[in-house]
Formats: C-alpha cells, structure tokens, sequence
C-alpha cells in the first residue's frame, strides 16, 4: 500500500475528526466516562470536531493517507502551545460535547485528563507534546502507527529544536506500542470513575 505523509489540510479537518471518533470508539479513556456505546459515538465525534476546530492554528496536524482517503492522523503541540481559553471551545462547539456525552460525565473526564497531563507538563526543556496519534481500525496492525511516529512526527519536533516528546495513555495496548517504539515510561497514577479503575501512564523519549 502506498502512504504519504503530510501536513492535514484544511478541507481534510472534519474527515479525520471522524476517523479519530472512530479509532477511539473502544478506548478506555473514553468508554469509563461515557460507557453506552452510541452515546459515546455523538460524544466522541462532537468533541473531536470541537478540537480540531478550536486548535487548527495552534497545533501541528498530521495524516498519513492513501490515493483515497487519510488513515491516520496526529496531533503535535509544540512547547510554546497554549491551550485555548473555555470561551474558544463554546464558540468552537463545545456545548455540544456536554449535551452528547452528558455534563458530570465530560466534566469528570476533563478532570481526569488535566491531572494526567500534569507529569508531561513538569519535564524540563524544550518539550513537545503528542496530543493524538490514531489509526483507522481497518487500518490498524500493519504498523502505520510506528511508520507515522518515527517517519513524521519524531523528526518533525527534532528539526524545529524539540528536546523531549511526551504523552500518556491510558491503554496497556498503546503502552506496549509506546515501549515499543523506545519511549520511557516514567509516571504512573490511577483514576477512578464511577467504580471503574482507569491505569494512566505518561512518557518520554528524547529528540536530541
């Protein structure tokens, strides 16, 4: 099969938000807190669209694609991102992720996901962060995944001074590919929601 990697385009947004919805149908991260599958479904696609919307100019997004369609796409923050404010994701359409996945449920979620940031975010230097790297699930076991990150996405935050690459995860699956692929895990914490255990992993791997 042949792939090309490159920058998302524009007009290719709103396709690999729904790729992304989809790859992330069974996630952990994302089924503890909304765990009726169709409702996860809405959730999933309302909040992707809201954040691909509110950070196409903020962030680096990448697809890998065939002569079709993107597969599989990306996100990259450098370190000087910042997220965007409560008032740009309203306008970008959050209100719609509280509607579809329910507010103590995004609100706990979004909880979750600001304390698994916080090890990422106390690492010194130049430090790039991997907000999504996901695979269309017809797509997935051929290692696109590994071919994007160390073809795309590692060279690309090394050629603009990047020091450290980190992320977490909150799956055993993506832990064992991160390992895989010569990260260092080095964080480990628990949350729990409405009686469901969620592992969390953060990790790293150095650009220089």
């Amino acid at each position: 099969m042949n792939i090309r990697f490159a920058q998302m385009r524009p007009e290719q947004r709103e396709v690999c938000a729904e790729l992304a919805a989809r790859a992330f149908g069974d996630y952990e991260y994302f089924s503890a807190y909304v765990p009726e599958n169709r409702r996860r479904e809405r959730f999933l696609s309302a909040m992707l669209r809201c954040e691909f919307r509110v950070n196409a100019e903020l962030a680096a997004f990448f697809t890998a694609s065939t002569e079709e369609k993107p597969i599989a796409v990306a996100m990259l923050c450098s370190p000087d991102y910042r997220k965007p404010s409560n008032m740009a994701y309203m306008k970008g359409g959050y209100g719609k992720v509280f509607l579809r996945g329910g507010i103590r449920n995004v609100s706990a979620w979004n909880d979750m996901e600001e304390r698994a940031l916080q090890p990422c975010r106390s690492l010194p230097g130049k430090v790039w962060y991997l907000n999504l790297l996901t695979v269309d699930p017809d797509a997935q076991g051929a290692g696109l995944g590994s071919r994007m990150l160390q073809e795309q996405l590692l060279p690309y935050a090394r050629d603009r001074g990047g020091e450290t690459l980190c992320l977490f995860t909150n799956s055993e699956r993506n832990r064992r590919f991160y390992l895989k692929n010569g990260f260092e895990e080095f964080h480990a914490q628990r949350f729990s929601y409405k009686g469901t255990e969620l592992g969390n992993w953060s990790f790293r791997i150095s650009l220089k």
